[in-house]
């Protein structure tokens, strides 16, 4: 009967020990969301970016909702951060749910690159809002619309 009271006692122990480091964990995360809406073409697009670390970057998603441009035009996603621009990636307008979205999704699990990100930071979607699109737009491509990580 002491055996098992002694037992029971330390398991309950490294039972708290781990849920303990756990929520450790789950505290060291960080998570940015940049968000904007402006009217292109006479419809109201809406960029949103989601970034999340945790002890190293692990995910960076940028989308462009309801942008009145041609379905396959390839937008750019850029980063700007202390003045400097840098390409994320490059989404092309494609119909989802009958809404043109324009996505880019990265992720350190698929072996993507994922930059790091700090509060303040802009995301901003670029590509010629009238025809002729740029068919390779990049970071000194017109600006859409932009949004700051807080």
């Amino acid at each position: 009967m002491n055996f098992k009271m002694r037992f029971a006692t330390v398991a309950a122990v490294l039972v708290l020990t781990v849920m303990g480091s756990a929520s450790e964990m789950w505290a060291q995360q960080v998570r940015l969301t940049a968000c904007k809406n402006r009217v292109i073409n006479g419809i109201e697009a809406q960029l949103r970016g989601d970034y999340r670390e945790r002890t190293s970057p692990v995910r960076l998603n940028a989308d462009l909702e309801n942008i009145n441009i041609p379905v396959g035009t390839p937008v750019a996603f850029c980063l700007l951060q202390n003045g400097v621009k840098t390409l994320i990636g490059v989404g092309k307008v494609a119909m989802i749910g009958g809404v043109p979205v324009a996505t880019v999704d990265l992720a350190a699990t698929d072996g993507d690159f994922v930059p790091n990100v700090n509060a303040g930071d802009v995301l901003q979607a670029r590509q010629r809002n009238v025809a002729p699109f740029n068919p390779n737009p990049g970071c000194g491509a017109a600006m859409l619309i932009s949004a700051a990580f807080q």
